[in-house]
């Protein structure tokens, strides 16, 4: 059985020891007169490789199998683990309560009943927000966009795309931004736990939409300036 901290850890570092491994191999592999690999340098990027692998190999099988048990780090316990789309790994301690990772980034470990977390956060049903000022005025920005794009250049399918994107987006960024609660494929984020990770993943999805928004004026305008590039090289012939 092992440690809630150890395998937190291993599975936060884990990424990282790739990345760094590769880029230091990338680093030795220029200096190389010959170009050559540094070999002991190889060796123990392969040996932690292994080692973090077999780790991962372990633990997935036993959380397929819901036999998971690992060593509560506050209160040295066991208890059941399992690995949460948004939290990452969670484990519930007989006497601590639950113990996931928090903090600004996400590296620290933090048990909800010691330190006032409180419970988890239900997730909200998800509903467009037709009560809300702020939809309307991110959907009328799609709309009058896609306005715009008509009477520069012509209807195309973007005419269509564009708004009902942005029905979509504008609705589920309002709901986010006033329950502090990000539900998508990703899983839930709570502002409350993991702040960092939600206004990341927030401004990801309001970019979407400002990329959908003004995305049939950008498309009218480029065809425009093709059809006129086309008529002045049409003219040039004629003359």
């Amino acid at each position: 059985m092992f440690s809630y901290r150890f395998c937190f850890y291993a599975i936060h570092t884990a990424p990282w020891a790739l990345i760094g491994g590769w880029l230091l191999n990338l680093l030795f592999l220029r200096e190389q007169p010959s170009g050559g690999h540094a070999p002991h340098l190889v060796w123990v990027w392969l040996g932690l490789m292994m080692i973090y692998g077999l780790l991962g190999l372990v633990l997935g099988v036993k959380m397929i199998r819901r036999r998971l048990l690992l060593y509560c780090p506050f209160c040295a316990r066991p208890g059941p683990a399992y690995l949460d789309r948004s939290e990452g790994l969670t484990m519930n301690c007989p006497s601590c309560g639950e113990i996931r990772g928090g903090g600004l980034l996400g590296w620290k470990i933090v048990r909800d009943r010691g330190e006032h977390c409180g419970p988890k956060p239900a997730v909200p049903v998800r509903k467009v927000q037709f009560r809300s000022p702020w939809f309307w005025v991110l959907f009328g920005i799609s709309v009058l966009s896609a306005l715009c794009g008509v009477a520069i250049h012509e209807f195309s399918f973007l005419t269509v795309f564009g708004p009902l994107w942005c029905f979509l987006v504008a609705s589920h960024l309002v709901q986010t931004l006033s329950t502090g609660c990000l539900d998508d494929n990703a899983g839930p984020t709570f502002r409350s736990r993991q702040p960092l990770k939600f206004w990341v993943r927030t401004t990801v999805w309001f970019l979407a939409y400002v990329f959908a928004a003004f995305m049939p004026v950008g498309h009218a305008l480029q065809e425009k300036g093709k059809m006129e590039g086309r008529a002045a090289v049409r003219h040039e012939g004629v003359r």
